[in-house]
């Protein structure tokens, strides 16, 4: 069985073809690794509210999503970028932005396209997942877990957030009680558990177990 305090790769939700493992280029141990978001944010472009949105604009989000799922990640910034200025009250593109320049390691922007995709749509939760995995990078664990917890307020079967706030529980927070909820309602999102997550849970209990007993 994997153990999750070494280089452990969990099976994540990616950017379609985007080649990211979440490996450390310095080769230093790696926890498990965050959930992304839901792939090119493919639900819209938006969730509710859904305001009109023509064939044009359609054609547009869709091409940019069919680039990002073939890397090419120049060509559809170019569009994106011009569907936030065309519609910026759409968190669709917005998202889809931030999720291009993750994928480019641009933080910066990254973050300013996502929270401008709250702006359009507050409820968003592929951008509350995608802040909540920044803040957790930038040690702003409480943030992370108010982006976390604020999607799962609106969208209770949304598996990365459930995860990413087990991870952040368990080895950023050492809330371990919370984690293996967390940890618990994720598998109940998915068609059949998660064997690693699984393991991970049985581990989990047992230094619960070895705590109670000090």
């Amino acid at each position: 069985m994997l153990n999750r305090f070494t280089s452990l790769l969990l099976a994540l939700i990616c950017l379609y073809g985007c080649g990211t493992t979440g490996v450390d280029e310095g080769g230093l141990p790696q926890p498990k690794i965050d959930a992304q978001a839901a792939p090119l944010a493919t639900q819209a472009p938006v969730q509710e509210p859904q305001p009109e949105i023509d064939a044009d604009t359609l054609a547009d989000f869709d091409r940019a999503l069919a680039l990002m799922r073939g890397s090419d990640y120049a060509s559809a910034q170019t569009i994106l970028e011009a569907l936030t200025k065309q519609h910026p009250e759409l968190a669709g593109p917005w998202v889809n932005l931030g999720l291009v320049h993750l994928a480019q390691h641009r933080e910066e922007p990254a973050q300013a396209a996502l929270q401008a995709a709250l702006v359009a749509n507050p409820y968003n939760c592929d951008a509350h997942n995608q802040l909540g995995v920044l803040a957790r990078q930038q040690g702003a664990y409480e943030e992370a877990e108010r982006h976390y917890r604020t999607c799962l307020d609106v969208r209770a079967d949304y598996a990365p957030a459930y995860l990413n706030l087990a991870i952040l529980y368990e080895l950023y927070m050492g809330r371990f009680a919370d984690a293996l909820l967390a940890y618990q309602d994720y598998q109940l999102t998915l068609p059949q558990p998660d064997s690693r997550v699984s393991g991970w849970m049985m581990d989990l209990e047992r230094r619960i177990s070895a705590l109670a007993t000090r």
